[in-house]
């Protein structure tokens, strides 16, 4: 997360920990972040805005 984003959330869950943010241009974003090494981060949201990546 860069510091143009906002955390607004974060769950635990059964697959890992699902952080909510708001970028600074105004777009939701939701990252999850499994348990394990071997996870890969998952995201949806921002892409279009260079401060959303």
């Amino acid at each position: 997360m860069t510091q143009s984003n906002r955390m607004l959330s974060k769950h635990t869950t059964s697959e890992g920990v699902v952080v909510w943010s708001r970028c600074a241009c105004g777009r939701l974003r939701m990252d999850l972040v499994p348990y394990g090494a071997d996870g890969r981060r998952l995201a949806a949201g921002g892409g279009r805005c260079p401060r959303c990546a």
